[in-house]
């Protein structure tokens, strides 16, 4: 296992959709990767990663919900993630990012969703109901997936903040 480098926003990479992964792509090397990805988001420490952030331009998530001392008990492992249903009813939270270090924002997210994805092994279709906490978790993560990251859901002032502190700190390191 490996621990990847997670990328911060701003970065070009964060900000594009990411493609699918295509059916010959699908076998132990992948699967392998993504679990690489698992223990990155792991140490971090994370209960999200999206490919995106580890400078992979696929359609690919690892989220766990389990507390620290079960994680991997709720670990899964998508490629080509879709959100196929959604509940009307919502769920405001404060969200922080790998990402988007130091910065929290309340987001209002579907209560309830279902998504569909595949193996990394063999492509074997998967489906799933999340709800809560883990429904906040998969759409955070699917917007990496087109390129939204936490910082474009922040109030304008917010996002210049952080910004401004982020270039201060650019800097002082140079």
């Amino acid at each position: 296992m490996a621990i990847l480098d997670i990328i911060t926003a701003p970065h070009p990479i964060l900000e594009m959709a990411a493609r699918d992964v295509e059916p010959d792509e699908l076998g132990p090397e992948l699967e392998a990767h993504m679990r690489d990805m698992a223990e990155t988001m792991y140490a971090a420490p994370g209960v999200g990663l999206a490919a995106p952030q580890v400078s992979d331009p696929r359609r690919i998530v690892v989220i766990d919900s389990s507390p620290k001392e079960e994680r991997g008990n709720r670990l899964f492992l998508m490629v080509n993630p879709r959100i196929v249903e959604r509940s009307d009813d919502t769920i405001p939270w404060y969200e922080t990012c790998l990402s988007v270090p130091e910065i929290e924002v309340k987001v209002i997210r579907a209560r309830k969703i279902k998504v569909e994805w595949v193996s990394p092994l063999d492509g074997a279709p998967q489906s799933a109901w999340f709800e809560d906490y883990e429904s906040v978790i998969v759409q955070h993560e699917l917007d990496h997936l087109q390129g939204t990251v936490l910082l474009d859901r922040a109030s304008r002032m917010k996002r210049a903040r952080y910004l401004r502190t982020l270039k201060k700190k650019v800097r002082v390191t140079a």
